[in-house]
């Protein structure tokens, strides 16, 4: 089976200290406001990197060919906060970054010098996002290096403490939480382990919360299942407490996949479907995709195949208003698995034939790419088009099976 690994995060955005406001910048999902007493007004959020994305199950057949687009429950709405596999820029990486907002800045007359260095980290940061939008991952992490320099700088701590101390843990989520993207599962948590002190010492619960979500997200894909619920629970009381109904959401799916994880899928698809009217009830339509996903999957693992295929059919039309081409394809690929196990041949050939007419169709887009990143989506799918194969040469339907298996080395 494969798995689908996704999770949620959270976004810091817009610190008021005294005269002064600094807009900062994190890969998460949601926008949260920060005062200087690290009061947070909770928003709405998308999946997540731990984005509260969706992610985590399986379809049965490789336990390790992931789909680089999909993420099961960590659900990717507005923000995006999963990162999803595209066809024209390949790993995307969260969408949630602190962005710059016009109205932000600093504005102080009693700190301009320092006022100048923080509008600087901010404008790094806001560069940093910009580069991340478009792949450019080695120089957001040098716009954000440089950014988080100025947040340590003596001055700044001197003049400015609370500001420098959340510019601070905002610039090391943002490492880690790219790090979470590029799949440097270990160089992630180590800059985690330097945030969440900070976000502690400053009093910030949902800072804190987020970073813990992250943190576990870096376990999934560590694949240390145990760990994953560890940290995310410690996140989904903190989440609970602050009201935060979305990234309540986000480290539910997130329990659920590392209960999947474990092999146990009774428990996962509990948290599953606890997360489903969440998602409904704010609207999150590609979180409300991805549980579905996850929902899907968890039913066949646990023989629901009538169930499963349900969940999947409920998941198409969303990803097809949402334009998700990729994730259509996969929904597709698995209602046929699940028909295999149903005994149906007939309607297993019939989807996987609809998967790979829309996987064809997304290649046909990618042929400028370098030939590595085409043959990496291809492997992505692979399996399918062979089971299909398979299934097709059952039915004494040979020369279609050639022709399927042909599409793989074209």
């Amino acid at each position: 089976m494969r798995f689908f690994h996704g999770i949620f995060h959270g976004i810091f955005h817009g610190i008021t200290v005294a005269s002064t406001v600094v807009a900062l910048n994190l890969l998460d999902v949601r926008l949260v406001t920060h005062s200087a007493q690290a009061q947070v007004a909770p928003t709405i959020t998308d999946p997540t990197v731990m984005l509260g994305s969706v992610t985590a199950i399986g379809d049965g057949r490789s336990p390790n060919s992931t789909p680089p687009n999909f993420v099961s429950q960590l659900p990717p709405t507005a923000p995006q906060e999963v990162f999803r596999w595209r066809p024209d820029a390949g790993t995307q990486a969260p969408s949630n970054v602190f962005r710059w907002r016009p109205n932000g800045g600093i504005q102080s007359s009693e700190t301009q010098t320092v006022a100048d260095r923080l509008n600087e980290a901010n404008r790094l940061l806001t560069q940093g996002g910009q580069q991340i939008d478009k792949s450019q991952y080695q120089e957001a992490m040098q716009s954000w290096q440089q950014a988080l320099a100025i947040f340590q700088e003596d001055r700044v701590r001197n003049e400015q403490p609370s500001m420098s101390k959340i510019g601070e843990a905002g610039a090391l989520m943002n490492f880690g939480a790219l790090h979470n993207a590029l799949n440097r599962s270990q160089q992630a948590i180590e800059y985690f382990q330097k945030a969440l002190p900070v976000f502690r010492e400053l009093g910030d619960r949902d800072g804190e919360a987020r970073t813990l979500l992250n943190w576990g997200v870096a376990y999934k894909q560590l694949e240390q299942y145990q760990k994953l619920i560890d940290y995310t629970e410690q996140a989904l009381t903190i989440f609970r407490e602050l009201g935060d109904r979305a990234r309540q959401a986000n480290a539910l799916g997130n329990l659920g996949v590392g209960y999947n994880g474990l092999g146990q899928y009774q428990k996962g698809l509990e948290y599953f479907q606890q997360v489903l009217p969440i998602q409904q009830e704010t609207g999150n339509r590609r979180g409300e995709a991805t549980v579905l996903t996850n929902l899907g999957i968890t039913y066949g693992r646990l023989k629901g195949y009538q169930q499963g295929i349900d969940a999947f059919r409920l998941a198409i039309p969303i990803v097809r208003e949402l334009g998700d081409r990729d994730a259509e394809g996969f929904l597709l690929a698995s209602i046929g698995k699940l028909y295999i196990d149903y005994d149906s041949p007939q309607s297993a050939i019939q989807f996987l034939q609809q998967s790979v007419e829309m996987r064809e169709s997304i290649r046909a887009e990618m042929r400028q790419l370098p030939p590595t990143v085409r043959q990496s989506y291809v492997n992505s799918f692979a399996e399918d088009y062979r089971l299909l194969a398979e299934l097709l040469r059952q039915q004494n339907r040979r020369t279609e099976a050639e022709q399927i298996l042909s599409l793989l080395t074209n």
